[in-house]
């Protein structure tokens, strides 16, 4: 075993309240039926807010889907257990909107591993159902995603997501909770192509088979900000256990890179750490988050990937230069771990090219 380490520093009562930009309706109370903007006000389109009061639970589909040009908040509780193919906030192709969560959404299932031999080790896997998000949009989107600070998304199923993009999102992405994806072939964000910024931030964890915290799977035009402890593992268990002979290959599921970018990144990409902090100014960045509740990045793979991958196996990538520096197309100011954990498993920390295809970073990898 070997561990390579890179470190520098969202019957029932809906109410209506209109304001001059735009109809809303709010969630104050728990329901059970699904909310389409499009038929939100009465059968009109309106913009919807659940409150930390307001709950959405359904059995199975979309519990809040957005359908009109309107947004979707939630600082309540949106959840589905046991339904796969399902989701919490939900897009159509081509919808326009904004989504803001500041509450918890769960897509869970009552599946939990059991020790059915007796040996003391759980056995199994890790999720019985498949195709379940937190967040997903249907095709292109045009608006702004967050999962802002303090939000929460749990996820349980087999090729599953925190968030999911299922085409291009013309706008900003920016995760400041917590998210938590449980199951083979997950990822805790996976996208597309994105016309505007990716900031990645608070904790984003992946557990299972081929699992992965955050995918980049597209062009970014922005920049790319990992700011956050995001993980991933296979493994059962990331601290090996005093008799690792008793564990079984279920146990030992090899999980994908803690983050991947197959992409170009126009703004670079860069691993930020907060700024110095200041007795007179709480955002010395200008990135609109109060400084002292800004993270450090900490990416960590338990298993054989990489915990940062930049590069494809189709075609060759180019990530352009971080703003406000000088030119560098990747910047690690956190912390970048590859953790074996187990014999036989051969850590990698940063992975950059050598699947195929080229990798072009501006000015090259600075780290700090």
């Amino acid at each position: 075993m070997r561990v390579l380490l890179a470190s520098t520093c969202l019957t029932p009562v809906i109410l209506f309240a209109a304001t001059p930009a735009a109809a809303q309706s709010t969630i104050s109370t728990a329901i059970t039926t699904p909310v389409k903007t499009s038929t939100a006000n009465n059968g009109a389109p309106s913009d919807v807010s659940i409150t930390s009061a307001g709950s959405v639970t359904v059995t199975s589909g979309t519990a809040v889907t957005i359908d009109s040009n309107n947004a979707v908040s939630n600082a309540g509780t949106i959840s589905i257990t046991n339904a796969n193919n399902s989701t919490g906030i939900g897009t159509v192709a081509g919808g326009s909107g904004t989504i803001n969560n500041t509450g918890t959404i769960t897509v869970s299932e009552t599946y939990t591993p059991t020790d059915t031999n007796g040996d003391g080790n759980l056995d199994g896997p890790f999720a019985s159902g498949s195709g379940r998000a937190g967040i997903r949009t249907g095709g292109a989107f045009t608006g702004s995603i967050t999962n802002a600070l303090g939000a929460k998304i749990t996820v349980q199923g087999n090729n599953s997501y925190g968030i999911l993009l299922n085409g291009p999102l013309n706008g900003n992405l920016s995760t400041g909770g917590t998210i938590a994806v449980t199951g083979d072939n997950t990822a805790g964000v996976m996208t597309g192509d994105i016309n505007g910024n990716a900031r990645l931030a608070g904790t984003i964890s992946a557990t299972g088979a081929n699992a992965s915290a955050v995918l980049i799977n597209g062009n970014v035009s922005g920049a790319v900000t990992l700011q956050g402890t995001l993980t991933s593992t296979g493994y059962r268990y990331t601290t090996a256990p005093a008799d690792p002979s008793k564990l079984g290959a279920d146990d030992l599921l090899q999980g994908g890179p803690a983050v991947a970018i197959t992409g170009n990144v126009g703004g670079g990409v860069i691993l930020a750490i907060p700024p110095t902090l200041s007795t007179t100014n709480s955002d010395v960045d200008g990135d609109g988050i109060p400084d002292a509740s800004e993270g450090s990045a900490a990416l960590t793979s338990y298993g054989s990937a990489a915990a940062l991958q930049i590069g494809s196996a189709s075609n060759a990538i180019t990530l352009g230069s971080v703003a406000n520096t000088a030119g560098y197309g990747l910047i690690n100011n956190g912390t970048v771990t590859g953790n074996g954990v187990y014999a036989g498993a051969d850590a990698t920390g940063m992975l950059i090219g050598g699947l195929g295809g080229a990798v072009n970073v501006t000015y090259g990898n600075k780290n700090r």
